[in-house]
């Protein structure tokens, strides 16, 4: 009977024992570090190392870049970083946030450039890309949802906007708005530059082969009545140049094409392809109305959205762009980052999975009034 007893408590105790391993292995590998490299490629990496935090924190929003940095820091899986190192730093209206694996290097532990979070404060034309006249943009589409707020795709990459004001972000731009933008900013390039006396590249070269005749007709006369020749040829060639698509013709060209448009047709939508140049023989780009659907809709920033760059009280906004793991074509979108964690991509896996954390990005919406 004894025996049986016996049996029966040892049994109990190396049960109880399994459960109290259980329990404490994944916090014991956790919180288990050493610097032990592995190789991976051509480089040895330390995955096991204790890695450092790392905060710059400087501008007028210093608290609200605190609390964006201690509610990311405050994921349990990368307070330590284990194998890499965290940099987050701030100025007044962006912000970075930086991993990067240690590697061994001359036979020290190092780190390199890894993957990055970009943060931008109340600069809401970050979500348009870039321009393709002052203040014009293309239309970014929309391509996902995070956590409620959309992700865009514009002409540089994917942007996620982190807003809670329900005016659409963006408005149409008509075909005469964006001409007339064009002929602005043409039409004072040419007065900029007359007024400044500033040259062509082809009136500098002229004047130099001026210069090389006289020089040339001192030593040999025959030899500098067939430079001169060439001389002319060059400065009928500057004239074709200048009517055929210089900086004058560009800005007839954009007033002839505003002026052969109707009120109705000024007014419609402008939509922009950069086959138009070819296709309908304009230098604007835009797209016939009859052939919209081969070009992309022209807007602006919408108007409720202007000022806001200004307020340094506040967050209204953030704009978000991700650069994570090793495909260009995707670095923008963490979401399809499926790489081994191993290597410099340990950083990257960690990044990646940064993006799906709910409970980090609700304490960090819930500052963005």
């Amino acid at each position: 009977m004894r025996e049986i007893i016996g049996r029966s408590s040892l049994i109990r105790r190396v049960l109880m024992l399994m459960v109290f391993v259980g329990l404490l292995a994944p916090a014991t590998a956790q919180n288990s570090y050493s610097e032990e490299t592995v190789a991976f490629g051509e480089d040895e990496f330390f995955p096991y190392t204790r890695g450092k935090i790392i905060k710059n924190i400087e501008g007028d929003r210093t608290a609200k870049m605190e609390q964006i940095c201690q509610a990311i820091i405050s994921w349990d899986s990368i307070n330590p970083p284990k194998g890499f190192e965290i940099r987050f730093d701030a100025g007044d209206s962006h912000a970075q946030l930086s991993f990067s694996a240690y590697v061994k290097e001359d036979g020290l532990k190092t780190t390199k450039s890894g993957p990055a979070l970009y943060l931008y404060i109340n600069d809401p034309a970050r979500a348009l890309g870039s321009p393709v006249a002052d203040n014009i943009f293309i239309q970014p589409e929309k391509v996902d949802d995070f956590f409620g707020y959309p992700v865009y795709r514009n002409t540089n990459r994917e942007v996620t906007v982190i807003s809670k004001n329900k005016t659409p972000l963006f408005i149409p731009v008509t075909r005469e708005e964006y001409l007339q933008q064009l002929i602005r900013t043409e039409s004072a390039k040419q007065d900029k530059q007359e007024g400044s006396g500033q040259k062509r590249d082809s009136e500098i070269i002229l004047a130099e082969m001026e210069k090389s005749y006289r020089e040339l007709l001192k030593v040999d006369s025959e030899a500098a009545a067939e430079f001169r020749i060439e001389i002319q040829k060059f400065r009928a060639d500057m004239a074709n140049d200048q009517d055929a698509g210089a900086p004058a013709g560009l800005l007839a060209s954009l007033q002839a094409e505003l002026a052969k448009m109707s009120p109705a047709e000024r007014k419609q939508p402008a939509w922009y392809a950069v086959g138009a140049f070819e296709k309908y023989g304009n230098l604007s780009g835009l797209v016939p109305e009859s052939d919209r659907e081969t070009g992309t809709a022209l807007v602006r920033l919408a108007p409720a959205y202007a000022g806001m760059a200004g307020n340094k009280n506040a967050v209204n906004m953030m704009v978000l762009s991700w650069n994570v793991g090793s495909d260009n074509a995707n670095d923008d979108k963490p979401r399809l980052f499926h790489d081994v964690p191993k290597g410099f991509l340990l950083a990257d896996y960690y990044m990646a999975r940064l993006y799906y954390q709910q409970t980090v990005w609700n304490n960090i919406i819930s500052l963005v009034l």
